[in-house]
């Protein structure tokens, strides 16, 4: 039997297809883990029991336990509504807290289980070897980081627009102290 490039075609998108469910079952069932118990404590068993899928699917996808955060953070940055940087200040801001309130869910789940610090270190290692932009923007990364952190510990309830104005305050109160 002969396969034509059509059948080729289809045969490869439905692997993909496939290949990301499986990704998406093992994802999901680690958030659901997540919310009954420690991550220390979730084991790759518990992760596939509760997904469905076999243990070469999930080695398939996945080496470690913490592949899978890296994957999800990885998916939630290049999502349509990933975080546009822009040249006003302000609005990047706003958009990483509506990014993070719209993933409320997994955002609370990294910060429970004292997960988060990853993420800063892969936000600093975007910006090493950038010479001398570099120190500036690892301390914006920082003030992000902290801030984001924060607000997530603290059940996020003001909204992303409350957020804002209260960064665009203390950034004018910083300045006015700077301006000697």
């Amino acid at each position: 039997m002969e396969i034509n490039e059509n059948q080729l075609s289809v045969l490869t998108e439905n692997n993909r297809r496939s290949h990301e469910r499986v990704r998406f079952y093992i994802q999901e069932a680690l958030l659901l883990l997540m919310e009954e118990k420690d991550y220390d404590k979730i084991k790759i068993t518990d992760i596939i029991n509760k997904a469905g899928v076999s243990r070469s699917a999930f080695y398939r996808n996945y080496y470690w336990k913490k592949d899978i955060l890296v994957d999800m953070c990885s998916r939630l940055a290049f999502e349509e509504d990933r975080i546009k940087a822009t040249d006003d200040v302000m609005k990047n801001w706003e958009f990483i807290f509506e990014h993070i309130k719209k993933h409320e869910r997994f955002y609370s789940l990294m910060e429970k289980n004292s997960l988060t610090g990853f993420l800063l270190d892969d936000m600093n290692k975007a910006c090493s070897g950038l010479g001398e932009n570099t120190f500036e923007l690892i301390l914006w990364n920082g003030m992000i980081y902290n801030t984001c952190r924060e607000w997530i510990r603290s059940g996020m309830k003001e909204t992303p627009a409350e957020m804002t104005t209260f960064i665009e305050r203390q950034l004018r109160r910083l300045g006015d102290k700077l301006s000697w």
